[in-house]
């Protein structure tokens, strides 16, 4: 009996022994969206590792999206925070390479028309952008986070199963990706509607995910039948009453109920062996990028107040290695070998022109970050809507793919500008103004143009703008316009009389384009001049005639902004001699022309000084009344109205002082500033009140702000032969 109770106890112990350890169970992770406050999710993913806690699979929305996506691809939690931390984000939402990165014909464009304001005009009617931002520098960095040189990164071929959520614009219905191009399903799961355009992916255009999903429990249980979820929140919470003040809150106030919804079902899934991780963010706004690092640090510091539920699910070391060895990146020291460019099909610009920007060559190493910076100052030209690459290996072959999308609503625009200015006295100018081009008329990128102003100053102009070359380094250019606006008389300060001017004008030239900064032209221009008193004694003679002869300019421009810039210089030059006049008066004779604006900016910190200088001439003759130089005005002698000073020879000087008030969020940029100016300038050869002759004085102050409708400035200045006054600008000038 005995013998058969140990055979019995001897079979028990052996099947036990036989028996595989019980299996860990599947672990989900799930990082939600909250914009900046997401940075919170890298300190969480750091004590994961830390603790030795491995995850089956990850669901993510927004900036969960972004951690999770570049967690899933091997990319390490102090990585992503690295290159968090280099990276510029007040300009990240800049999708342009900024100012300076623009060719002189688009920064033209832009100092006087809103590039925000842009309609498309196609054969269903006007068409306006899709959102505020294209996201283009974004999607860029998360080509560069997640490595996309070494590969097309899919996300059904990453070590650890992913699930990206975004939102069906078009149906509103929540979308799970959990295959195809990975950056892209970032890329979408971030897109604030109106703020950043929505991506398309298979033919459904996809926002932000935080609108259907911003928590997704349910999402990970299915993807990896999780049996513990580790859930991190870092949404918004809602705003108090008195909170919601304007109308950038209400909307920000729409979103985080939206959110705050489908997060209170999620909530109510997890169960009691699920981990609910809630970082204390508060005074973490979800604009504010630059503060992502400090969210990563409150992230770790939630996560460790939950370490004693974490290491439940812990693993030991020698297993965690080797779990964690099969997710991280494989170290390459060599990038790879680009055996041919291909540049997509586009639907009105040409390739070529995209290729012959990009310095990448066939048979060299990939150079990923100088083709993300050939990427974006490509895009800077203000004809796509997008530019992506990829790089596709083929059996022993490597191809990298350039994927330019054009704008949706080109390439006919419509573009709006306006301008006022007051000085709260008599002196008022406004302006609205309008311009319809036409662009990609043939390969090299022919444009026509017309446009017309109403107000103080009324015009209509046409041109035709042919480049030469598939990088527009020659061009061509042909142009006709009439304006007609009024000249103040003044005498001993006070205005005596206004006068109409008219002008209609002809020009053709050639010209060259130095980089992006410069261009230089030279043509022959026909002018017709008229001034007529229109109320007032007769101070000067009406005076009409034909003049015309050769023109030649030079401009530079590498300012950053085109108002309140805070780096760079700029400089204009204008010469033109009028070889033949004709007309019915006889004060008109042959005369020369030539003037020359010089202007730089240095900073330190938050202050910025700015220093200005300008001159003309007549080289010889004597100019009319019409074609005479101007000073007075904001910023060209404050404390005198404007166009008071009139005359033949003129030199001016401006001295700056700006502190930045306040930076906004990333997002928007600067928003106010305020500026000590001192000026000097003399006009000489003055045509009417001399009074003003010989060196005139200025000082003021302002209050100023970049806006979307242009630079809006407050200010008060005051001059000794001037009548001290405050003025109001809005707009572009």
């Amino acid at each position: 009996m005995r013998s058969l109770v140990a055979l019995i106890l001897a079979c028990a112990a052996a099947a036990s022994l036989a028996q595989p350890p019980a299996a860990r169970p599947r672990i989900g992770l799930v990082l939600g969206g909250g914009g900046a406050r997401g940075g919170a999710h890298l300190g969480v993913l750091q004590v994961l590792e830390d603790l030795h806690v491995p995850v089956d699979c990850i669901a993510g929305t927004s900036m969960g999206a972004l951690a999770g996506g570049a967690y899933a691809a091997g990319v390490s939690p102090a990585e992503i925070a690295e290159e968090v931390g280099k990276t510029d984000w007040i300009h990240i939402f800049d999708d342009t390479a900024g100012r300076e990165g623009e060719n002189m014909r688009q920064k033209s464009l832009d100092d006087r028309y809103y590039g925000a304001l842009e309609l498309g005009v196609t054969a269903k009617g006007l068409r306006f952008r899709e959102g505020a931002l294209a996201g283009e520098k974004l999607k860029l960095f998360f080509n560069q986070l997640v490595r996309s040189e070494l590969g097309d990164r899919s996300i059904e071929d990453l070590a650890l199963p992913l699930s990206i959520i975004a939102t069906d614009i078009g149906t509103g219905e929540r979308v799970a990706m959990r295959r195809g191009n990975l950056t892209s399903a970032m890329r979408a799961s971030m897109s604030v509607p109106g703020l950043m355009a929505p991506v398309v992916r298979e033919d459904r255009k996809l926002v932000d995910g935080g609108l259907t999903d911003n928590l997704p429990v349910a999402e990970v249980k299915s993807l990896c039948g999780a049996d513990v979820v580790i859930a991190v929140n870092v949404g918004s919470p809602l705003l108090k009453p008195e909170e919601v003040t304007g109308v950038v809150t209400v909307l920000g106030q729409v979103v985080n109920l939206l959110t705050e919804e489908n997060m209170r079902k999620s909530r109510a899934m997890l169960g009691p062996r699920d981990i609910y991780i809630e970082p204390d963010l508060e005074g973490i706004n979800p604009t504010q990028f630059n503060r992502q690092l400090e969210a990563a640090a409150r992230g770790r510091v939630a996560a460790l107040a939950a370490s004693d539920e974490l290491r439940r699910y812990a693993l030991p070391e020698n297993e965690y290695v080797a779990w964690l060895g099969k997710l991280r990146l494989a170290t390459v020291s060599n990038p790879p070998v680009v055996d041919e460019i291909e540049v997509a099909q586009t639907r009105f610009m040409n390739p070529e022109t995209i290729r012959s920007g990009i310095s990448q060559e066939e048979g060299q190493p990939l150079d990923s970050q100088k083709l993300a910076r050939d990427l974006v100052l490509e895009y800077s030209q203000g004809d796509l809507h997008s530019l992506d690459y990829s790089v596709v290996n083929t059996r022993d072959r490597t191809i990298l793919r350039i994927t330019p999308v054009e704008k949706p609503w080109g390439p006919d625009y419509l573009r709006f500008g306006m301008g006022l200015t007051s000085d709260f006295r008599a002196e008022s100018q406004f302006s609205l103004r309008a311009l319809y081009r036409r662009t990609w008329l043939d390969p090299l990128g022919a444009e026509w143009l017309v446009g017309g102003q109403i107000g103080s100053v009324q015009n209509i102009n046409t041109e035709a703008y042919q480049p030469l070359d598939l990088r527009h380094v020659t061009f061509v250019r042909a142009a006709a316009g009439a304006q007609l606006r009024k000249l103040p008389i003044f005498a001993n300060q006070d205005r005596l009389a206004v006068y109409r001017i008219q002008e209609n004008r002809a020009l053709v030239e050639a010209g060259v384009n130095i980089g992006v900064s410069g261009q230089a032209s030279a043509g022959w221009v026909e002018k017709h001049l008229g001034s007529v008193l229109d109320t007032g004694p007769d101070a000067l003679p009406n005076a009409s005639g034909q003049v015309g002869g050769p023109q030649a300019t030079l401009a530079v421009d590498t300012y950053d902004q085109p108002y309140f810039p805070t780096r760079g210089y700029k400089l204009s030059a204008t010469y033109f001699d009028a070889t033949h006049v004709s007309g019915d008066a006889p004060q008109l004779a042959p005369y020369a022309r030539g003037e020359a604006r010089f202007g730089a900016a240095f900073s330190h910190n938050r202050w910025t000084y700015l220093l200005g200088l300008e001159g003309g001439t007549a080289f010889h003759g004597t100019l009319p009344l019409a074609d005479a130089f101007t000073l007075g005005g904001p910023r060209r002698m404050s404390g005198f109205a404007v166009d008071q000073m009139l005359g033949q020879d003129y030199a001016y000087g401006r001295l700056e002082a700006q502190y930045r008030l306040d930076f906004a969020s990333p997002l928007w940029g600067l928003t106010l500033i305020g500026g000590l100016t001192a000026e000097a300038g003399r006009m000489n050869k003055l045509l009417t009140d001399e009074s003003l002759a010989g060196w005139q004085r200025s000082l003021g102050a302002y209050i100023a702000a970049n806006t979307f409708l242009g630079p809006v400035y407050f200010g008060v200045a005051d001059a000794k032969n001037g009548k001290g006054r405050f003025y109001l600008f809005i707009g572009t000038p």
